[in-house]
């Protein structure tokens, strides 16, 4: 018998439309009904609060074991391969207790309303089966863009090593394009398009030494080299100036932005205000669990103080946006936006439930605003994900 969940206030469709007194209707892993009014049957929401679950369209979920053990350390030092603080850890781990981390890490997105995510795997063909292992046990989607272990010097192999990736990912990551020359970097977006539907994803301008590297090297930016050859994704853009920014919004390319990261990392602050401006499509992510968690509360919440603050105008953005950044937004820039994203008939079951009665939630009057600026992981009365309850507070 299918699951109905009424009498409550849903966010529903692409809008995040506001209605009263609506219900879901969950069949088997999807929403087989989203309607207004009365029923006999199901379970009586009492007017909570119900909006999609979250997308976090950047993560590095395997270094979940080594939580703040690299902050104060400078981007080089604490991430950078391969003798940084996190691939050291990384290397000191066997498949068998990786699976272990990352099915944990996954249960604590879960935990916190995050249905679907987008992982930049490290380990090549042996990181991404450990990944696809724990995400087969536990009721979320997970976007796989694998780093290949092999050094670009050693083309042969790492080519070789692209092509098996392909076979267990959803496509390559890309952290560090200044090793890569254009023949290279062709020769890779070539192998992706002839494997069908696999993505090119790309830190990009994260940091300035990178940018500056890139100049030093081939006479131009991370961003300009990059454009050449249709990244599908762009994480970060930290340090890419005005120029930059309107290339990429002319090619239409989505951006994905960790500022909480990138700020204790101190790479800078992600320039908001004028992504947004561009019209790029923006969606967040919570990048490594070493520096942050994966809590897209307080990334919504920190994206819009600080895009309001740089603009210097406090209604630069509104909160309805940046919570669908937070959802649909992700969802569209990872491609699977056709079931995640948003409260609508036929999509996965995949909704956060909000218990307004907590003293954190009375009064409020806006209610994108207090899902973005005011609400915690304590507000949080149920996840459903897939169609099962992943969490129920108990009263």
């Amino acid at each position: 018998m299918n699951k109905v969940y009424k009498n409550a206030t849903i966010l529903i469709g692409s809008d995040l439309h506001i209605q009263e007194k609506a219900y879901i209707e969950v069949e088997g892993e999807y929403i087989a009904k989203v309607g207004i009014g009365f029923l006999s049957r199901g379970v009586d929401m009492d007017g909570k609060i119900v909006f999609p679950a979250f997308v976090n369209t950047h993560t590095h979920i395997g270094d979940v074991g080594a939580k703040d053990l690299a902050v104060g350390l400078p981007t080089e030092k604490a991430v950078i391969p391969p003798d940084s603080v996190k691939y050291r850890y990384l290397q000191g781990l066997n498949p068998e207790a990786l699976v272990q981390l990352l099915t944990q890490a996954i249960q604590e997105m879960l935990s916190l309303g995050i249905c679907a995510f987008a992982d930049f795997r490290e380990g090549g063909v042996q990181g991404s089966k450990c990944l696809k292992e724990a995400i087969g046990q536990l009721p979320i989607e997970g976007v796989i863009f694998s780093e290949p272990t092999t050094e670009p010097e050693d083309w042969d192999n790492y080519i070789s090593e692209i092509e098996k990736i392909i076979k267990v990912s959803n496509g390559i990551g890309l952290g560090d394009i200044t090793r890569l020359n254009a023949r290279q970097l062709a020769t890779i977006r070539q192998i992706l398009d002839d494997g069908g539907l696999k993505k090119l994803a790309v830190h990009i301008a994260e940091t300035k030494a990178a940018q500056q590297a890139s100049r030093k090297r081939w006479g131009e930016s991370e961003v300009r080299r990059i454009l050449r050859f249709s990244p599908d994704l762009l994480i970060h853009m930290t340090n890419a100036d005005e120029f930059e920014i309107n290339c990429v919004a002319k090619e239409k390319i989505p951006v994905v932005c960790c500022p909480r990261t990138n700020c204790i990392l101190g790479d800078g602050i992600p320039p908001l205000y004028d992504l947004f401006q561009a019209g790029i499509s923006l969606s967040l992510g919570t990048d490594n669990f070493m520096f942050s968690s994966p809590n897209m509360f307080r990334e919504m919440d920190y994206c819009s103080r600080l895009l309001r603050g740089q603009s210097r105008v406090p209604e630069a953005i509104d909160a309805k946006t940046v919570l669908s950044m937070a959802t649909l937004g992700g969802a569209r820039a990872l491609g699977i936006d056709d079931r995640f994203g948003s409260i609508e008939e036929g999509k996965v079951a995949s909704f956060i439930v909000l218990d307004n009665k907590n003293i954190n939630l009375r009064y409020i009057h806006n209610i994108y605003s207090a899902i973005v600026h005011r609400v915690s992981s304590h507000d949080i009365k149920c996840i459903i994900a897939f169609g099962k309850e992943v969490y129920k507070k108990e009263k």
